[in-house]
Formats: structure tokens, sequence, C-alpha cells
């Protein structure tokens, strides 16, 4: 597993975290710099829109993505 999705605190958003280097390699590809402590620490959130927007990308790339849904 590359990248995986879980549910944020706040509705509607969704948290993106890496799983493997090849997660970590393709998000610092699409953020600036100042936005890899949040990303690798599991704080970025993002809205299903934005989300589904960057898995697609992802996946094209040959990552593979895991969502965990809420119960």
């Amino acid at each position: 597993m590359d990248l995986v999705t879980t549910p944020a605190e706040v509705a509607g958003l969704r948290r993106l975290y890496p799983q493997s280097i090849h997660g970590v390699l393709w998000l610092q590809t699409h953020f600036p710099a100042s936005e890899w402590d949040a990303l690798l620490q599991d704080q970025a959130c993002f809205s299903a829109d934005c989300l589904d927007h960057l898995l697609s990308d992802a996946v094209d790339a040959g990552l593979l993505v895991h969502q965990l849904v809420a119960a």
C-alpha cells in the first residue's frame, strides 16, 4: 500500500498519508516542501472532490491506494 485515506474528525474531510517510500515520493512531487511535514505526519485533510482528483492521479501513476471508510 502506498497511500491511505481515513476519515477526519471534521465531517466531509479525509486524511491522506503515505505508507511507502513510493507514496512519500509521489506526495513530494505534488505538494510544495512547506506542506511535507503535515502530509507525512497524517495531518493533511482534503475534501472528497480534491481527494478524488489526487487519488485518481496516484492510481494512474501506479500507486496502490487504500481508502478506509467510516463505520
